[in-house]
């Protein structure tokens, strides 16, 4: 198996990318972060060797957290693009390294995105889930049961269900070439890292097509349809601290974050991270604030929700059982990951990383259309109170009257 970046999805702007981890951190408290790079292929001919460092890449991010990413906005390279890795050093900012210091493509092949028209051809992602109600021949393994849509293809001949384990050296592999229904059963899982499928429809007359095209595409090329997005990860286990039944009793509110990397969010201003059952702990209310460095009003907003922040942590740690407990988390809407840390550094608070698809996930289902915003939702079901706290009164008493008290006082 070829060591290195490998392709996991692409449509006609992005490309998602993952790779093996490298210099992995024994400490919990202080993970391995990545610098991720990428260029335009320069011709057909470009393998992507670069010994003599004469090429320039760009760089995405220099914090990964986790050994996936994607990166939006790729237009106008007809050739494709190469992605590089390493290990981010002390000097976070040195883009300067020797080509030695990065690792490539698994295969010396660019990513290429999609055409508009291929783009809309796509079947919408399958649906995988455990099947608690299924046994698995295989002692230890489980069972994912996967659905899609049906396709209004006319020459509709059947489905092709391809499989990769959820993890940085995996590829894709084909579960069935053609299958009639738009249901199966895949039995013997056991990876604990889980598992992600995508579907195509099989149509009468295809021609051109091959996998060998798959470790640089999601299209097997000729006049094949492109496989769809890929599923959510069905079958990962997480380690049995981070498992475990949290006192929180937040699941409600966990489920906006299903797709965030190690479901971790950044804390100390990006020094740091924490478990979503640690950071919503016995919370009441949890707010969303969706903001930005490059809004002034966004500026001037910030250091009041900051003392009102501080106020109520302050209240908490002088009488946990009698005052309400609050969190906010910080959703991003910088352009870019610069913006993002400059910014951040200043807030107390808790922020989804900039790279995790789940804050362009939460600014969505926030239905962010003006900035700064702030919701507030109920820490335990996330039971929306209000879509926009801003121009309101930041009282910690108005805010308790939703959880049905005010313990926003001391006594």
């Amino acid at each position: 198996m070829n060591k290195g970046v490998v392709l996991i999805d692409a449509d006609d702007t992005s490309i998602t990318v993952t790779w093996p981890e490298i210099g992995k951190s024994s400490s919990s408290s202080n993970p391995t972060k990545y610098t991720l790079q990428y260029r335009a292929a320069m011709s057909p001919n470009d393998n992507g060797m670069d010994s003599g460092g004469q090429l320039t890449y760009h760089s995405l991010s220099t914090e990964l957290a986790t050994n996936t990413a994607r990166k939006r906005n790729l237009t106008g390279a007809g050739h494709g693009f190469f992605f590089r890795v390493s290990a981010t050093t002390k000097s976070q900012t040195r883009v300067d390294k020797s080509a030695m210091d990065y690792m490539g493509h698994a295969y010396r092949r660019p990513f290429t995105v999609l055409t508009m028209m291929e783009q809309s051809q796509r079947m919408p992602p399958p649906v995988a889930k455990i099947d608690l109600s299924a046994a698995s021949p295989q002692p230890n393994s489980y069972v994912a049961h996967i659905s899609w849509q049906p396709s209004a293809e006319p020459l509709l001949v059947g489905y092709k269900l391809q499989m990769r384990e959820s993890n940085g050296t995996s590829s894709w592999s084909t579960v069935a070439n053609c299958l009639s229904g738009t249901e199966v059963r895949k039995k013997n899982l056991t990876s604990s890292s889980g598992y992600m499928f995508r579907v195509r429809p099989v149509l009468q007359g295809e021609t051109g097509g091959s996998e060998e095209n798959l470790v640089a595409s999601v299209n097997e090329g000729g006049n094949v349809i492109p496989y769809s997005s890929v599923s959510d990860v069905v079958g990962a286990r997480s380690s049995s601290k981070s498992s475990s039944s949290s006192a929180s009793g937040s699941e409600g509110l966990l489920k906006l974050f299903k797709r965030l990397p190690d479901s971790k969010l950044l804390a100390k201003g990006g020094m740091r991270s924490v478990s979503l059952n640690e950071a919503f702990n016995k919370v009441d209310l949890v707010f969303f604030y969706a903001s930005a460095h490059w809004c002034g009003p966004c500026r001037r907003y910030t250091p009041q929700l900051i003392k009102f922040y501080n106020d109520a942590k302050a209240m908490y740690a002088k009488a946990p059982g009698r005052t309400t407990k609050i969190e906010i988390v910080f959703v991003s809407a910088d352009h870019d990951g610069n913006g993002f840390r400059s910014y951040y550094a200043s807030m107390p608070w808790l922020a989804v990383p900039f790279d995790a698809d789940t804050r362009e996930i939460l600014l969505s289902w926030m239905k962010v259309k003006g900035i700064p915003q702030l919701m507030c939702l109920d820490g335990r079901t996330g039971k929306i109170y209000e879509t926009n706290g801003v121009g309101r009164a930041l009282d910690l008493a108005r805010f308790s009257r939703y959880i049905g008290r005010d313990k926003s006082s001391i006594r």
